[in-house]
């Protein structure tokens, strides 16, 4: 739990925002910010999901450390996209459609 705090606050960081500033532009409070950063609390799912589509961040370093702070968008676009014509296939091939 300690660590999720401490790369909030780096990533507030390299942002270059203020708890005040950051505590705004996600609708919390600075004291929300500062709880999180001190491990007081964990962040919402809210909080996170609104940090990896406004900011690009990469959850998967916030939650364990590992990977990139910043995701590309162009990666993560092309694999929805491909995960959903995934499944789009699969769900015409299971009613007999073939393309």
């Amino acid at each position: 739990m300690k660590h999720i705090g401490s790369r909030i606050k780096h990533i507030r960081k390299i942002l270059n925002k203020s708890q005040e500033e950051l505590a705004c532009e996600l609708s919390l409070t600075k004291q929300a910010i500062s709880n999180i950063e001190t491990s007081k609390s964990l962040p919402s799912m809210a909080l996170l999901s609104k940090l990896l589509i406004d900011y690009d961040i990469n959850l998967n370093y916030i939650v364990s450390g590992i990977g990139d702070i910043f995701i590309s968008k162009e990666k993560t676009y092309k694999s929805l996209r491909n995960s959903l014509i995934k499944e789009v296939e699969e769900f015409l091939d299971s009613r007999g459609i073939t393309g």
